[in-house]
């Protein structure tokens, strides 16, 4: 026992020992170490934007860790990157592309493990490319891209030079690499190369080069080699790709047999009919053979035969001719019933069928075959037949080819049934002795031959049927029922019955057995149904008794109380004033004398809905974010939704919306709100804005009333834009002043509470320091409401001579707005504080100035003074310059009276400090010198004008208070007259002096001291009047009731003045003028006049004249009135005993900008001007040429008639009637010359009413019936008007004869349009000359593009200036326009119609304002009405603008704006989009709708109801217009207007313009319209011209800058492009014409036309993200890069810069916009993005072309993969197939995007026939080409553009894009614009068609197109 306890005890024992044991040899043999460097990183100078790597590595146990960290922390971004090698024992810091400063640093690599840590440090310094010293590493030669075999050596190249020569070593996938690790594989030669033997998979990597030296490190771009498996030559025997396939044709027809084969090498291909070759065997194709049969009448297999080298293969292809199949045996019926009949048929075809159709009819005269198709038995059972109905069957077999013909039918009849509805007309009637009887129709469904019928009669309807008693009737629809019981009702119901058995039972009828009592009205039943009422209609019982009244009862639904209405006979009523949406009863029953008869049965029904009575309660609102509000509400009441709601109406509207054309004046409605939801959230609102909002609900029938708006403000937000006009202005060294204006109301998005500074100092781009911030808190007043505040704020305490950033940022209660850009300013260098300055006079006539140096901040040196002084009133100062030592300066000859400005500054090497100022005040004195008289005063007879300047300043000794002027007669002791006169003058007129008399003057000047000297005295001597020249014979020229006209004879020329006196009144005037006109004076009263004249002075005569003014003769103001064209004047009658002559006065009215001036008093006119005139006989040229504008007697009478036509061209006595100005007002009265001894005395009417002169004016002779005038009237107008063109065109003739030996035509308005004055445009434009007009005269196109240059230059300033001095033209009466009933036709509330110009409907009888549409007439080039401008019509004008279009006759509508631009609706669709819709009175058929890139054309057909005239109108519609701003290029719109213009039938009406308001783009489609019309004829534009003409037509027309200036760079490209668009048939003509070297010229016009191309040089500023440094490395060359407008945008990847670019340009194609992308070859560094793009575009086919290396150099990576699938970033690329065809090689890729598994199909078309210099001799096979392209993407290809690229992706993608839009417009217009189409592309990728070899290939390629239309027109 004790022995096994002992053993027990020793087991645990023994195993602790052997653990301890183990423990302690394991510690003994393997000891912990910390970590050691075994590769430590050295410090690095790289170049800004290139590459470093630091490699660090450690050794320890365990194994340590490294990683990298910059100043602690750990590091890693996008461009810094840690790569681990070893474990982790290693790792490499890669940094790539550098960024300095910011990437300058210490970096430290860490390695650690459990037993300790260590550091090492490595700096990393960068220099700028343009900074690098000599020395510095250059890669002159980098590794290429390199694919090799397995097991075969491969050499990556390097070569490198530098001073000292830079050492190279290698990188792998940004490890380095150690040769020495590979046992001999891996060499780095002594040329720098890499050499791998025996290569491996293991060595496929990204390899880069590196050279370094003491200067620094420099990589080269990276490049990848691949290693792939071992292969032969790979010969491959014949395959078929495409085999042949059997058909079946018809006799005779045609059929085409593809056979494709492929192999390496390709096989020859040919075709045999059993043993006999159908292909030559020297015709033999390789690749592909189509066999042609045609006429084919047998069938027959056809062989294809592939062969090569390595084998032949064949395949068979049978065709089969088949006929239509032979008609079946005649059907069998096998079985019948009721409903369906069973048929069985014989085949009768020994041929296949692939099936049969049965057609079947019941026999009656009309019934048509009913068809059972696809049956593949010869039994079938027909189903669904009428019972006992004869039906006739037919049996047709259809094959592959066809329907064969019928078989014979069978007829056959369906068994019965019972009937299936009951008797009809069911009536009772009460005869003598209780006697019923009972009449009935036969059923509608008798199913079957009627056996009889069962009367069914009960006094208690409720018991069951079986209860009732029965009399049967057969072979009757009469019957009579005795023994009933009197006076009570009797229910009676009929059944019909067959053999098969009973029908229905009809309705219940009614019936009470009284005699004499009505009975039931039958077929009581519903008629018309409303919301409130329900019409009923009956058929009366046909008693003998009359029917006296009905009564009608009738209840809501089942619980309602019953209400009665009675009525006289009659066989329908409506019940009126019920409920909407409610189920009614209603019985009837009739009433005689004898009683009331038995009320129908009830019968239901239900009030239609309405919509509701009441709009939704409790609306609420709240706001929920910035940009939305939450808007709730309950249902309307209950009884007042009058219907199921079918949702709720949310409108709302900005409750301030911001004035302009523009502007939407519409509320906003949200989509309909379901029903069940009583609340919506509104998105999308503007920021802190108020809105009114309403709310309505709806039913089916429409929307209820709005509920009261409720005004609700969305909430505050942050700015949404930094502040405007941000500007910093340095102050010192030490202060700067930032300046800005506050934000646009629009952008404030709440109440701007301030604004912050922010400014930080900046040091080599990067900033300094956290940036400092200075608040400008605005109080509760200074809150901003518009954004005109300008705010300003001074920074001061800043460093010297330092950089600052400054940025302004606006902010709400919500936080800070957008900061404005960063201002970069430098403050001045430390300057020096003001030094100690003062000034003290030390005489009379100078003054000491004394300094001392100013206080220095440490370190600063004074390196002088600068003094500045002179006098305070006049600039610029005296400066002068003093050393560091001087303290003192003497000024001398300082004047008295005047204040010095002294301003002394301290000098540092900063410059100039504050300045100290001191000013000096010197006494005044009195004037040391004299006035100066000026030589040449101006003298008379009897005055002197003198002129004269202050003393000088050094003499003037003060202010000058005033000055003495003494004058006297000299040599005789007069006194001398003193006049003191105002310092402010400085001339003055002597007057009453004596004539031929010696006169001195002297003058002096005085200060506040006293006066100065006298200045030495001057002599004048008057001039001698010679007795004949004074003002003589005084006399009356004529007098009206109110006016005196004196006269009088004077030769003098020199001003010489009379005073006229009368009536205690004086009239001062210059005797030259020779009459002077006496106003208001009363009439039929003698006045007596004295004159006195400057001679009188001394003695002379006065002059007296008694005149006598009219009496007051009444002559009434004429009428004047427009019939038939012409104006009628007539006259009241007239006292004629005193009158000896009447004149009629026409006044045209000038208006100045449309208002007319103010119009003189008839009796002020100036009657002698207007009699001379008149009496002098003119030639008609001569009137013509008259000033138009001057009144002028048109008529005299010696006794006045009752009436007289104005204008009439023709003379009255001695007076011309010249027509009038046509489109002018006028005003007339009627002059009458009185009877006077002495003088003339006239009498005058009121001015007539203002009137406006019709257009041709006739005057006919008065005897003339309406007859005549209508016939004779038109004839003459025409004959009038061919006169007028031909004067026109032979006096053009005249004057270009005269002009052609000029060398340069005049281009004032008489040049131009010497001869007019019909021409109602140019009527216009005199009436309403502007004075901008005339500032802006026409411009020679020869001129234009330099004009324009100089509108454009500083920023448009110039263009600006011009646009905004166009005359607004809103001096217009719009009273149409404002009509309460025409405001809603108006799109917006301030765009309206000009009465005068406004576009006036037919009237519709008994609509008031259905004249009305908002459009008015607008001239064009000498075309008086050429458009129409009008808004985009609204739903409730759509009718208005199509009886517009029909009454203009119009035949073009220009639509200028999509329907919808920034989710607001500019215009609603007013033409049908398929067949037809009428509009009002007019239908509108849509004939064809073509759809084009930039423009749509659809064509209506028009039919006005009534009329029996259809006519076409066509719709252009320009889709390219942006939401924003103007066009870039006017190229596609002049294409649009081109295409416009050629449409438009040359006799149509206006064309109509419109956009949204029919103003803006409206203005400039008319504008340059009318402008390129002008050009055609005058050789010059008048935009500002046109532009002013049609604001007086329209208002607003051109709204905005942008879209004047558009204007005019359309006009510039059509001068400089002029037209280049040729018909198709005329191209060989043309291309011939463009051979020839033009006159004048050494080179083709061809040359010429190329060049002009090049002549639109894009700016840099187009390209921006190509140009960035993160994106110009993905240009293959620098170049070629896509605008940033036009560029394929691809999908950003976060945190890396520039991923969203790759040089690809969306380019539009004839129909579709964006239809290409055009690209550059992709690089090995681009091809990932290229996938991206095909991907995320999806476009599916890929067109290259160009190979992957040409002449000796890269021209394209390979982006795709040859054998196996490659990934390219998230893209998994699979080849699927390769084709090889003569001129092009077809690869198929299978294309996965490995994020989610999706997959398409790519298709690469490879042109290989492009020669690698110059163009294909042939443009034959490139347009065989092009249409493959197109034919596969209309088979297979997405909605996707088709991506075409060459090299740099222009050049031949430029010519295959060209190509395929010219030859689909070639086959569609029938024209060719290869000039137009080149410049459109090279408006959306530069330099698009290279080079002028290939500018002329696209001629060459069309023509030779032309030559074989119908090449893919298939």
């Amino acid at each position: 026992m004790a022995a096994n306890g002992a053993t027990r005890l020793s087991l645990p024992f023994l195993l602790r020992a052997t653990t301890l044991l183990l423990s302690l040899l394991l510690s003994c043999s393997h000891a912990l170490s910390p970590p050691a460097f075994t590769k430590v990183p050295v410090d690095q100078t790289g170049v800004s934007g290139g590459v470093v790597s630091f490699v660090c590595q450690a050794e320890g146990d365990p194994k340590p860790r490294v990683s990298w960290s910059k100043k602690g922390k750990k590091v890693n971004s996008q461009r810094i990157e840690t790569i681990e090698f070893d474990e982790g024992a290693g790792a490499v810091l890669r940094i790539q592309p550098l960024r300095a400063p910011r990437d300058e640093n210490i970096y430290e690599c860490v390695a650690e493990n459990s037993e300790g840590e260590i550091t090492v440090n490595a700096r990393l310094t960068i220099i700028r490319e343009d900074l690098l010293p000599p020395g510095f590493p250059n890669i002159d030669m980098g590794p290429q891209l390199k694919v090799v075999e397995r097991t075969r050596t491969a050499t990556m190249l390097c070569a490198a030079s530098g001073n000292p020569d830079p050492e190279i070593t290698w990188y792998k996938d940004f490890l380095p690499i150690d040769p020495s690790a590979s046992n001999g594989r891996i060499k780095q030669l002594r040329s720098g190369a890499l050499q791998i033997e025996n290569s491996e998979e293991t060595d496929q990597g990204k390899y880069e080069c590196v050279a370094s030296n003491v200067e620094g490190v420099r990589y080269s771009s990276p490049a990848n080699l691949y290693v792939r498996e071992l292969r032969e030559v790979r010969r491959v025997p014949p395959r078929f790709s495409i085999p042949p396939t059997s058909q079946e044709i018809m006799p005779g027809g045609s059929v085409n047999i593809t056979c494709v084969a492929v192999g390496s090498p390709m096989p020859y291909v040919k075709w045999m009919l059993n043993s006999e070759d159908l292909t030559p065997e020297d015709e033999m194709p390789v690749g592909r053979n189509v066999l042609e049969l045609s006429s084919v009448r047998e069938s027959a297999n056809y062989t294809c035969v592939a062969m090569s080298s390595l084998g032949i293969i064949e395949a068979g292809a049978q065709i089969t001719v088949k006929s239509f199949p032979k008609p079946p045996g005649t059907p069998v019926v096998t079985e019948t019933t009721a409903t369906s009949v069973t048929i069985t048929w014989d085949s009768g075809n020994p041929d296949p069928v692939s099936y049969y159709i049965i057609q079947y009819r019941a026999k009656s005269p009309d019934s048509k075959y009913e068809t059972v198709d696809s049956i593949t038995t010869t039994r079938y059972s027909i189903g669904g037949l009428y019972p006992n109905t004869e039906y006739e069957v037919r049996v047709s077999a259809i094959n592959t080819i066809g329907q064969g013909p019928p078989s014979e039918p069978v007829e056959t009849r369906t068994g019965e049934q019972a009937p299936a509805s009951p008797p009809r007309n069911v009536n009772a009637q009460i005869l003598p002795q209780n006697t019923m009887m009972v009449t009935w129709e036969e059923p509608e469904e008798p199913n079957g031959q009627i056996k009889g019928y069962r009367v069914y009669y009960t006094m208690d309807a409720s018991q069951p049927i079986n209860l009732w008693q029965i009399h049967n009737v057969q072979d009757s629809v009469i019957t009579t029922i005795r023994s009933l019981t009197p006076h009570e009702t009797y229910t009676i119901k009929v059944l019909a019955f067959t053999s098969v058995g009973d029908g229905p039972f009809s309705p219940p009828i009614q019936v009470k057995v009284v005699q004499g009592v009505p009975g039931q009205p039958s077929k009581f039943q519903v008629g018309a149904v409303s919301d409130t009422s329900i019409e009923l209609t009956w058929e009366p019982a046909h008693d003998k008794e009359a029917i006296r009244r009905y009564e009608l009862r009738y209840r809501e639904s089942s619980v309602g109380n019953q209400m009665k209405k009675t009525f006289d006979p009659t066989k329908s009523y409506v019940v009126e004033s019920l409920r909407p949406n409610t189920e009614y009863y209603f019985s009837l029953a009739a009433i005689s004398d004898k009683g009331i008869g038995a009320f129908t049965n009830e019968i239901l029904q239900k009030t239609l809905q309405a919509k509701p009575s009441a709009p939704p309660q409790e609306i609420k609102c709240s706001s929920t974010s910035s940009t939305s509000l939450l808007v709730s509400w309950r249902p309307p009441p209950l009884r007042s939704q009058n219907g199921d709601l079918t949702g709720y109406r949310v409108l709302y509207q900005v409750v301030s919306p911001s004035e302009g054309a523009g502007g939407d004046p519409k509320p906003t409605e949200e989509p309909m709100v379901p029903p069940t939801v009583e609340q919506v959230l509104l998105q999308r609102l503007g920021k802190w804005t108020q809105y009114h909002i309403t709310v309505s609900a709806a039913t089916e029938v429409g929307s209820g009333p709005e509920s009261e708006p409720i005004i609700c403000r969305t909430d505050e937000d942050v700015p949404g834009a930094p502040p405007r006009r941000v500007e910093v202005e340095v102050l010192n060294s030490t202060a700067i002043k930032v300046m800005w204006r506050s934000l646009t109301p629009g952008k404030q998005n709440g109440q701007i509470r301030g604004y912050q500074v922010h400014y930080v100092r900046v040091e080599n781009g990067e900033s300094r320091g956290l940036p400092l911030i200075k608040d400008v808190m605005l109080a509760d007043a200074q809150w901003e409401t518009d954004d005109t505040a300008e705010y300003e704020m001074v920074i001061g305490g800043l460093k010297p001579d330092t950089t600052y950033s400054i940025t302004v940022a606006a902010y709400t209660t919500k936080g800070d707005g957008a900061r404005s850009k960063p201002k970069l300013v430098v403050t001045k260098g430390a300057v020096p504080g003001p030094p100690y300055l003062s000034v003290a006079q030390n005489s009379k006539t100078s003054a000491v100035v004394h300094w001392d140096p100013p206080d220095l901040t440490n370190g600063m040196d004074l390196q002088g003074y600068r003094l500045q002084f002179g006098r305070k009133d006049i600039t610029p100062l005296a400066t002068l310059e003093f050393a560091p030592q001087e303290r003192r300066y003497s000024v001398d000859n300082i004047h008295r009276g005047a204040t010095y400005l002294f301003k002394m500054a301290a000098k540092s090497r900063g410059g100039f400090g504050e300045e100290a100022v001191a000013e000096l005040s010197v006494p005044e004195n009195t004037p040391g010198g004299y006035p100066q008289i000026n030589e040449g005063s101006n003298v008379t007879c009897c005055s002197v004008q003198l002129s004269w300047s202050p003393p000088v300043l050094a003499e003037r000794n003060g202010v000058i208070t005033e000055y003495t002027l003494v004058y006297k007669e000299a040599g005789t002791g007069a006194m001398p007259r003193e006049l003191r006169l105002p310092p402010s003058l400085s001339s003055y007129v002597l007057n009453s002096l004596k004539p031929n008399s010696a006169y001195e003057v002297k003058m002096r000047a005085h200060t506040s001291v006293g006066p100065g000297p006298y200045s030495p005295p001057i002599q004048y001597r008057t001039v001698a009047i010679d007795p004949a020249d004074v003002p003589k014979n005084f006399t009356v020229k004529w007098a009206t009731k109110t006016t005196v006209v004196l006269g009088w004879k004077f030769s003098e020329r020199s001003p010489y003045k009379c005073v006229i006196e009368y009536v205690h009144q004086k009239k001062d005037v210059d005797a030259r003028e020779l009459k002077a006109f006496i106003k208001g004076l009363r009439h039929n009263t003698t006045y007596e006049f004295k004159v006195t004249c400057q001679e009188s002075t001394s003695g002379g005569p006065q002059h007296r004249v008694v005149a006598r003014t009219a009496p007051l003769l009444q002559i009434k103001k004429p009428t004047v009135s427009e019939r038939e064209n012409v104006l009628m004047m007539s006259f009241s009658p007239v006292n004629t005993k005193d009158v000896k002559n009447f004149y009629v006065v026409v006044v045209p009215l000038r208006t100045n900008s449309g208002t007319v001036k103010n119009l003189i008093n008839p009796d002020e006119m100036d009657m002698e001007e207007l009699l001379r005139v008149a009496s002098k006989h003119r030639s008609r040229r001569q009137l013509a040429q008259l000033d138009q504008r001057d009144a002028y007697i048109t008529a005299c009478f010696k006794q006045l008639p009752l009436s007289f036509v104005v204008g009439a061209d023709n003379r009255h006595n001695s007076c011309e009637n010249k027509p009038l100005e046509p489109g002018q007002q006028h005003v007339f009265f009627l002059l009458a010359e009185l009877n006077a001894t002495a003088g003339k005395m006239f009498a005058t009417s009121p001015y007539t009413d203002t009137v406006m002169s019709p257009e041709l004016v006739v005057d006919l002779p008065a005897e003339h019936d309406e007859t005549q005038l209508w016939v004779v009237g038109p004839v003459l107008a025409v004959v009038f008007i061919i006169c007028i063109v031909s004067a026109i065109l032979l006096y053009k003739n005249h004057k270009r004869k005269e002009s052609e030996p000029r060398t340069k035509c005049l281009l004032n308005n008489a040049d131009i349009t010497p001869h007019h004055p019909t021409d109602p445009v140019e009527v216009r434009r005199i009436n309403f000359q502007t004075p901008g007009m005339l500032n802006h005269p026409p411009i020679p196109i020869s001129e234009l593009a330099e004009h324009t240059e100089l509108l454009k230059a500083n920023d448009n300033l110039k263009l600006s200036q011009e646009y905004e001095s166009i005359d607004p033209g809103q001096q217009f009466t719009w009273e149409h326009s404002n009509l309460e009933v025409n405001k809603p036709k108006n799109r917006y509330a301030n765009v309206i119609a000009y009465d005068h110009s406004r576009v006036i409907l037919a009237p519709i009888e008994g609509i008031t304002g259905s004249d009305y549409i908002n459009a008015n007439y607008i001239d064009g080039y000498r075309k008086q009405n050429a458009y129409i401008a009008t808004q985009g019509p609204l739903p409730e004008t759509f009718g208005d603008f199509w009886r517009m279009v029909w009454e203009q006759r119009a035949a073009t509508v220009v639509m200028m704006t999509k329907l919808e631009e920034k989710s607001r609706i500019k215009c609603d669709q007013y033409w049908p989009s398929r067949g037809t819709e009428t509009y009002g009175m007019t239908q509108v058929t849509l004939l064809d709708t073509i759809e084009l890139a930039t423009f749509c054309v659809r064509t209506f057909s028009l039919h006005k109801n009534g009329s029996s005239e259809k006519r076409e109108v066509r719709q252009f519609q320009f889709t390219a217009w942006p939401d924003h701003g103007v066009p870039e290029y006017p190229t596609p719109f002049l294409a649009f207007l081109r295409r416009v213009k050629t449409c438009n039938p040359p006799d149509a009406g206006p064309i109509i313009a419109h956009c949204s308001a029919g103003v803006g783009r409206t203005g400039c489609f008319i504008v340059i319209d009318a402008m390129l019309e002008r050009i055609k004829h005058e050789k010059t534009v008048d935009i500002y011209g046109h532009v002013t003409l049609m604001r007086s037509q329209r208002n607003y027309m051109v709204q905005t800058e942008d879209q004047y200036s558009f204007i005019h760079d359309a006009l510039l490209e059509a001068v400089a492009c002029g037209n280049t668009e040729v018909a198709a048939r005329s191209l060989y003509s043309y291309i011939q014409k463009l051979a020839q070297v033009e006159s004048g010229e050494h080179v083709t016009g061809m040359e010429l036309e190329f060049k002009r191309l090049a002549n639109s040089k894009a700016h840099t500023s187009r390209f921006i993200s190509a140009n960035l440094p993160c994106n110009k490395f993905k240009n293959r060359l620098v170049n070629i890069m896509p605008y940033e407008t036009t560029r394929v945008c691809l999908q950003p990847i976060r945190g890396l810069e520039g991923s969203d670019y790759i040089n690809a340009s969306f380019i539009d194609g004839y129909r579709q916009q964006r239809a290409y992308i055009a690209t550059q070859g992709p690089l090995a560094e681009t091809t990932e993005d290229f996938w991206r793009m095909l991907w995320e575009n999806n476009s599916t086919i890929v067109v290259m072309l160009t190979k992957l290396r040409e002449m000796g150099r890269e021209k394209c990576h390979q982006y795709w993969p040859a054998e196996r699938s490659a990934r390219y970033q998230y893209f998994v690329v699979d080849p699927m197939a390769e084709y090889n065809m003569p001129q092009y090689i077809l690869r198929e890729f299978k294309v996965t995007d490995a994020r989610d598994g999706q997959s398409r199909t790519v298709r690469q078309f490879q042109f290989t026939d492009w020669p690698e210099q110059g163009v294909p001799k042939s443009g034959e096979g490139f347009i065989d080409f092009i249409g493959q392209v197109h034919k596969t993407k209309e088979q297979f290809g997405q909605d996707g553009p088709i991506s075409v690229h060459c090299s740099a992706g222009v050049g031949r993608t430029g010519v295959f894009i060209t190509l395929s839009i010219v030859l689909e417009r070639m086959r569609y217009e029938g024209v060719v614009d290869i000039f137009q189409t080149v410049k459109m592309l090279r408006t959306q990728r530069p330099a698009m068609v290279q080079t002028e070899d290939e500018y002329q290939f696209c001629y060459h390629a069309a023509l030779e197109y032309l030559g074989s239309f119908d090449h893919y027109a298939t």
